[in-house]
């Protein structure tokens, strides 16, 4: 449409805009798609609230956009229910121009140079009025599908802005893309984590496979961070040197200098990307770019907010933050729910005796443990120093006792070495308390859970203790317990 409104704005020497009864320009003939999603609102132009209130309107100045004085003249229109502003511009210079040559021709004569003036203005109003009534039937036909996709490329920057996650985004493309530009094939490359591959998330149209992947150094929009229009006798990208068709226009998704990933475009019917199409492309590139380098420093920083950067584990945060959600799962299914806090016996001794690095070392150890253990329901946190907790559900109190003695055994059997040197044994102990059994929220979990701990290591440590009522007759185990407990 961009084009057309050019080529006919040449032809009548006047720039031509096409306005929505709301005031968003549609369609400039002097204006790239870029700027027309940026373009003021022109409700409040003398000329436009003229023309929605008699039909027409007329009015005299400087273009805001162009810095050009322009006699605006703009005409209502309906089209398809919808009341359109059809909007034609002349520069006053090239008037002013007309003007000084017809009062030279005056001096000639003033019968026939007022003859003459007539005319013209006659002629003039008249080819104005028949390129106007001609531009509206020609432009008549696209509004409709030019308006949709304003539409579109708005909905798309909304729903792209309050996705919560790169996997929301990648959805939203996926809808919004096979109609932006419309008939074409195409598909979404996302970096992997590594940063060394594409992988292709979302495609449509059969050309590409989900999941395939391709090395981000075989894409020249990516090395030159422009669109890049691979065709058979151009500068073809290296991922598409072994297929048949090499007409892909390669939109990069780059932000703040960071890669993300590429949006690969081509025609159904193997036709070429027109003007309009490629604007649509660079912005659509844009708008995505943006969204996703927010969504990806959202992630990363929930990832740091709610995770132990030592060993990897859930923090402490992420176990207040989401322990509601799993007491809830627990209620909807109606089963038990259990937290196991277990603590590393005498790991301020062993810090002293081995250092700081070692203990270190411990914790990253113990925390892979846990995580080698565990279902993929459970859940392990670090919730500070050498303490850790473990959210079991699923499981009845019988079972959650089993699988707590099945890890105290197994970092009794650890054998560590740090730097060479042997680190000795490591020994847990733990409490163990329950959801209803025990409380309704973590503060009233936590806390039978913390005393318990404090009994299993008042008991002579390395052991669980459920409950605070032991039979230390019946557990051969049990050494004498201590008066005082101290956990360390």
């Amino acid at each position: 449409m961009q084009s057309e409104i050019g080529r006919l704005a040449e032809n009548v020497g006047s720039r031509i805009t096409i306005i929505s009864e709301s005031g968003i320009v549609l369609a400039d003939s002097d204006m790239s798609v870029y700027q027309l999603l940026n373009a003021d609102n022109h409700a409040e132009r003398s000329e436009v609230r003229a023309a929605l209130e008699t039909g027409t309107g007329v009015s005299e100045r400087s273009s805001p956009t162009l810095g050009v004085d322009y006699l605006y003249y703009a005409v209502r229109f309906e089209r398809a229910g919808e009341t359109l502003i059809s909007r034609v511009a002349v520069d006053l210079e090239s008037l002013y121009l007309q003007q000084t040559r017809l009062r030279q021709l005056l001096t000639i004569g003033m019968v026939f140079g007022i003859a003459l003036v007539g005319l013209i203005t006659f002629s003039l109003a008249r080819a104005l009025a028949r390129s106007v009534e001609h531009s509206r039937k020609r432009l008549e036909a696209r509004v409709t599908e030019r308006t949709a996709t304003l539409r579109q490329l708005q909905e798309l920057g909304t729903l792209l802005a309050v996705c919560n996650s790169l996997s929301e985004a990648s959805e939203v493309l996926a809808v919004q893309l096979p109609q932006l530009p419309p008939g074409t094939r195409g598909a979404l490359s996302l970096m992997n984590n590594s940063r060394d591959m594409m992988i292709v998330e979302q495609e449509w149209g059969g050309r590409w496979t989900k999941g395939s992947f391709v090395s981000p150094g075989s894409c020249w929009s990516l090395r030159k961070n422009s669109m890049h229009w691979s065709e058979d006798n151009s500068l073809v990208c290296d991922h598409l040197k072994d297929e048949a068709d090499k007409d892909v226009l390669c939109v990069p998704l780059i932000a703040q200098g960071d890669i993300l990933g590429v949006i690969h475009l081509c025609q159904k019917a193997g036709g070429a990307f027109g003007n309009m199409e490629l604007e649509i492309a660079q912005a659509i590139g844009k708008e995505a770019a943006i969204a996703l380098s927010n969504l990806n420093l959202r992630e990363t920083l929930e990832q740091q907010a709610l995770h132990d950067p030592l060993t990897g584990l859930h923090n402490r945060r992420f176990l207040e933050e989401k322990f509601d959600t799993f007491i809830e799962k627990a209620t909807r299914a109606d089963q038990n729910f259990w937290l196991l806090v277990v603590d590393i016996d005498h790991f301020k001794t062993y810090n002293d005796k081995y250092g700081h690095d070692a203990g270190d070392f411990v914790l990253v150890e113990l925390a892979t443990l846990f995580r080698k253990s565990i279902r993929n329901s459970f859940t392990a946190c670090r919730l500070g120093g050498e303490e850790f907790a473990l959210l079991l559900p699923d499981l009845d109190e019988a079972k959650a006792l089993e699988f707590a003695e099945q890890l105290r055994r197994s970092v009794e059997n650890m054998r560590l070495r740090f730097e060479g040197q042997p680190l000795g044994q490591i020994t847990i102990s733990g409490g163990l308390a329950g959801f209803p059994k025990d409380g309704s929220n973590l503060s009233s979990i936590l806390r039978p859970a913390d005393e318990r701990l404090y009994h299993a290591k008042g008991l002579g440590r390395n052991r669980i203790c459920k409950d605070l009522l032991v039979d230390e007759l019946t557990d051969p185990r049990f050494s004498q317990p201590a008066k005082t407990a101290q956990r360390h």
